[in-house]
């Protein structure tokens, strides 16, 4: 018989955690299934519903084999979605399904991880700028990342209106699509504010060792700054330390700024929806979110630290250089395709929580398509 930790069923009491060493479930029968072979069912003891061995993997639900590890080579190696149906001969659609899975259990396992971190450094925010649909509708993604490890702790969203000089058919095209279009007020503050308040529950200040943030001269993050409890209400023991960068310094490692500029270029680099001057771009915000936290996830736990180094012994990632203690690469790998995370086992941010919900919303566009009810689960 199978061994499971909890049952899925939400309401359960054995749901966070099933006694150890007891026999809370009995087995229930059995059915076929064309691509999976004989799967088992059980029952719960405590609260009676049913569930099967397919219940706790990721697959769960799916009809068609997963491919997951294909599917996360060539998104984080720079193919666009529509390359990636060519070359394996499937629909945007399956492809769209299996980024959404990666995404989340990605997204779970970063916040499991994230609360065992060991280390205190700076912390760098900078908004990541990039388009949804048009670029009448610029996206601003503040990103939250250490300024030695390089670690993304977290990331948020908002629409803006274009900026910049403009000729007069962009103008005026700019006035009809603002006119029929509902843009969020002040959603740079407060994109910036959630990342703030992760980057702070993460590593809040201590006595000897202060919070020290790094950012660029934007206005909008000196207004959240300095309108925040944290900051407002410091004392010796409880320091909040706000260190800006001027924009025209060389971005090199010198910069204050630098592991932002780093994670900039990686993204632009390995995300085609994100390229300079690309016909490729995100169609959908929540979609867009998605498939970027899948990459994240990727740079935080698979990808090296650093390839060419020859100043000795370096970590072998960027969570290990921010002194999170994660399985071997292949371990955590499986752990990412293989064992599903349940949403209501999981304790995320506000910004994770909106991406795992896709509740990021699109300009001129009602929702993000057909979301199954198990992934509130």
């Amino acid at each position: 018989m199978d061994t499971f930790r909890f049952c899925p069923n939400p309401q359960c009491e054995y749901h966070q955690e099933a006694p150890a060493g007891e026999r809370w479930y009995r087995e229930k029968g059995k059915y076929y299934t064309k691509s999976r072979g004989i799967i088992k069912r059980y029952l719960c003891k405590a609260c009676g519903k049913s569930f099967s061995s397919q219940t706790y993997h990721t697959s769960y639900f799916l009809k068609k084999p997963e491919r997951f590890e294909e599917v996360l080579s060539r998104l984080v190696g720079g193919e666009s979605l529509r390359a990636m149906s060519r070359a394996m001969g499937c629909s945007i659609s399956l492809l769209s399904n299996r980024i959404d899975r990666l995404g989340r259990q990605g997204l779970a396992l970063h916040s499991r991880f994230l609360k065992k971190q060991q280390r205190c450094e700076d912390i760098c925010i900078d908004g990541f700028v990039s388009f949804d649909r048009s670029q009448y509708f610029p996206s601003e993604i503040p990103i939250a990342v250490g300024a030695d490890s390089q670690f993304i702790i977290d990331a948020s969203h908002c629409n803006r209106r274009r900026s910049g000089k403009q000729t007069p058919e962009q103008s005026a095209k700019s006035k009809v699509l603002y006119a029929s279009t509902r843009m969020e007020k002040g959603g740079i503050m407060r994109s910036f504010r959630e990342v703030l308040d992760t980057a702070l529950g993460v590593q809040p200040p201590e006595q000897y060792r202060p919070f020290i943030l790094r950012t660029d001269e934007k206005p909008d993050y000196a207004r959240v700054i300095y309108s925040h409890p944290q900051f407002i209400y410091q004392t010796e023991s409880n320091r909040f330390v706000f260190w800006r960068t001027p924009s025209w310094l060389p971005r090199n490692h010198t910069n204050p700024l630098f592991s932002s500029n780093y994670t900039e270029r990686e993204i632009r680099k390995d995300q085609a929806n994100h390229h300079r001057e690309s016909v490729c771009f995100n169609r959908d915000s929540a979609n867009g979110m998605m498939r970027l936290w899948t990459y994240l996830v990727w740079h935080n736990y698979l990808k090296p630290y650093r390839i060419n180094c020859k100043h000795g012994k370096q970590p072998t990632s960027h969570a290990a250089a921010r002194g999170i203690s994660i399985p071997f690469k292949a371990d955590f790998l499986k752990l990412w395709v293989c064992d599903r995370c349940f949403f209501s086992r999981e304790r995320m941010s506000s910004a994770m929580e909106k991406t795992w919900r896709k509740a990021w919303e699109t300009p001129g566009k009602a929702n993000s398509g057909f979301i199954p009810r198990f992934v509130f689960d």
